[in-house]
């Protein structure tokens, strides 16, 4: 796929968002909320914190980090995703957080404003992450803290290459997943101290990893992208240890599923300058 200039890829990302807001929604809801809790004790929410989540997508984030914090303002590019948040809100009567149309590569608030910056699954998205984490330090105040949760590569190149790919395939709007070490060199160069960093790695079965993308088995996204998928079974290339199901019946013709593991990292840090 060519390289995408960045209103080119802020226009596929609003698109690929826009046809998957209800079904992502209501699958990220639940998991996001428990990784929520362990981003706040990381970033140390507390009570007196102003707040902005980046590319909040359909809220989950900004929700539960609402119960720690003053106010929190969910910012993201796809009117689809912030209207299930925005209902999301509403249903639960959550009057210190807001969410409005935004880009993570352009915060709307002034220099060494905010208490926290926070992101969430949106740095493989995007041109320059860089930039946005660049961002998130010039909006903190000194002493402020920056949160990011976000799958990473190995360090591998050719591991790391391999796991692009079928990314891009399952989502046209992936632009490159980082490296832990490529995270923390951001980090330093933005003046952000790290301060914690936790891993976690989420079980899941490939048909229900394509559903959350939009994506059925009949769809030649699907097939491509478990064709790929397969092909790293002997050796794990890309990292998400793939594996047949053991599960189906005896004797049945019935292709076998596919079970997986996305890992994802947690980073908190501290801006120092």
């Amino acid at each position: 796929m060519a390289d995408l200039n960045q209103e080119q890829q802020r226009e596929l990302v609003r698109d690929r968002f826009t046809r998957t807001a209800e079904v992502f929604g209501s699958a990220v809801m639940q998991t996001r909320t428990v990784e929520a809790e362990i981003l706040a004790e990381m970033v140390a929410a507390k009570e007196s914190d102003c707040a902005v989540d980046l590319a909040s997508g359909t809220g989950a984030l900004a929700l539960a980090f609402a119960r720690h914090v003053r106010w929190i303002i969910g910012l993201d590019l796809t009117p689809a995703m912030l209207a299930v948040a925005q209902r999301s809100a509403r249903e639960a009567n959550a009057r210190n957080v807001a969410f409005a149309i935004g880009n993570a590569q352009g915060i709307p608030f002034p220099d060494e404003s905010l208490d926290l910056a926070l992101s969430s699954y949106a740095l493989h998205h995007v041109p320059e992450p860089g930039r946005v984490i660049g961002e998130m330090s010039r909006v903190l105040k000194r002493g402020g803290r920056a949160g990011i949760i976000d799958i990473f590569v190995q360090e591998d190149r050719r591991s790391a290459e391999m796991h692009d790919r079928i990314e891009r395939v399952r989502d046209p709007s992936h632009v490159r997943t980082l490296a832990q070490s490529e995270f923390a060199s951001f980090f330093s160069a933005h003046h952000l101290r790290i301060t914690g960093t936790h891993v976690e790695e989420h079980p899941a079965t490939f048909d229900q990893w394509m559903h959350n993308a939009g994506w059925d088995s009949s769809d030649p996204e699907y097939v491509e992208t478990r064709r790929l998928m397969e092909e790293t079974i002997p050796d794990d290339l890309a990292a998400f240890h793939p594996r047949y199901s053991v599960t189906r019946a005896a004797g049945s013709d019935e292709v076998p599923g596919i079970e997986m593991v996305n890992a994802v990292v947690f980073f908190s840090a501290e801006k120092i300058g």
